[in-house]
């Protein structure tokens, strides 16, 4: 696994499609989190849980824009924003939004691989000449196939009824804790 002081400049921008970001690149909030449904007990303490998997995830991605470098040579960063920011925009712009793939290593580590644009933020100025802009990203994940609702498919053999339940694999262990439990009640 490379380090970051090993990867450099590669952490200082990504490639959405082909197109790597201009300026300077600082990635917030591409955590990945599980979507669990916690549900308190009414009129009781305690709670339970449900994991309920995966919910799309979402990234802030700031581009750090300056006109020249530390040596005053020009950047270019705001000439690169303007054709990056159309590349960004192309995403929504059209009647179905569309995806395209993304690279950041911290990205990759969590598992980003396509995205679609989920806005950009206005002109942060900086006072020395440069700007920021926040872009949120969104995940794209394709819709799954919905099974038909018409048509249910019987295994097998089956004669329509539902088959009997499986043997309890713990009805041994249940039946020695009721036998002790009717041992310790007796007097």
């Amino acid at each position: 696994m490379t380090t970051p002081a090993e990867q450099g400049e590669e952490l200082d921008y990504l490639v959405l499609g082909i197109t790597p970001s201009p300026g300077t690149l600082v990635l917030s909030e591409h955590d990945r989190w599980k979507n669990w449904d916690v549900q308190a007990a009414k009129g009781t303490t305690g709670a339970s849980s449900n994991l309920n998997g995966d919910p799309i995830g979402q990234f802030k991605a700031t581009f750090h824009l300056a006109e020249f470098t530390g040596d005053g040579v020009p950047t270019g960063d705001f000439e690169n924003w303007a054709a990056f920011r159309k590349l960004i925009e192309s995403m929504t712009q059209g009647p179905t939004p569309i995806a395209l793939p993304i690279y950041h290593p911290d990205l990759a580590e969590n598992g980003f691989t396509e995205v679609s644009s989920g806005g950009i933020g206005a002109a942060v100025h900086d006072g020395t000449g440069g700007k920021s802009y926040t872009v949120r990203f969104i995940e794209y994940k394709p819709p799954k196939a919905k099974p038909s609702g018409k048509a249910k498919a019987k295994p097998a053999g089956s004669t329509g009824k539902n088959p009997p339940p499986p043997p309890d694999p713990n009805a041994k262990a249940k039946a020695e804790l009721a036998a002790l439990l009717a041992e310790a009640r007796k007097p």
